[in-house]
């Protein structure tokens, strides 16, 4: 039996072997394969061996994409598939059980899939570094509930009233 890291380059291998056009649908879902398969190293799951399997390809969770799309759209002319749905039904192609699927996406890939498209549009010369918020300033901060006299103490219903009175 083969170990993680031939299935991983098998994998790799095989996505990287995909040819399409920039921006077509199936380039970005051979994208978020690639970018499905770093994660998965790094959670250990057992999606590394679901995407070297040679019968599964990108054009094929594309048609599954599609028909799932068919079936969902009803009486419409086309219809538009979030993210998350579409990234599952991606994963539930390759062989994740639909439930799996979600648990994953929510419990940190959708953000890895997420943060991977934004780092592709980062600004021209700008340092990621240097332009990177820190969060923990923020995550570390409690909430404080503005207090309602303080959020608009020269507000009145009678002032609201008089306005429209003059509208009319």
């Amino acid at each position: 039996m083969a170990d993680i890291d031939e299935f991983y380059t098998k994998a790799k291998e095989k996505l990287e072997a995909e040819n399409f056009q920039h921006g077509t649908p199936q380039d970005a879902i051979r994208s978020m394969c690639l970018e499905w398969l770093e994660w998965t190293v790094a959670n250990d799951s057992k999606a590394v061996e679901l995407l070297a399997d040679a019968a599964k390809d990108t054009k094929g969770a594309y048609n599954a994409m599609e028909n799932f799309a068919r079936n969902k759209k009803g009486k419409g002319n086309c219809v538009k598939l979030e993210p998350l749905e579409a990234m599952a039904c991606v994963m539930e192609y390759y062989g994740i059980a639909p439930g799996d699927a979600h648990n994953q996406l929510e419990a940190g890939l959708m953000y890895h899939l997420m943060m991977a498209e934004c780092k592709k549009y980062k600004p021209y010369g700008v340092d990621e570094q240097a332009k990177a918020t820190p969060v923990t300033d923020l995550e570390n901060k409690p909430y404080e509930k503005p207090k309602l006299e303080e959020a608009s103490p020269s507000f009145s219903f009678d002032d609201f009233d008089s306005e429209l009175e003059g509208l009319l």
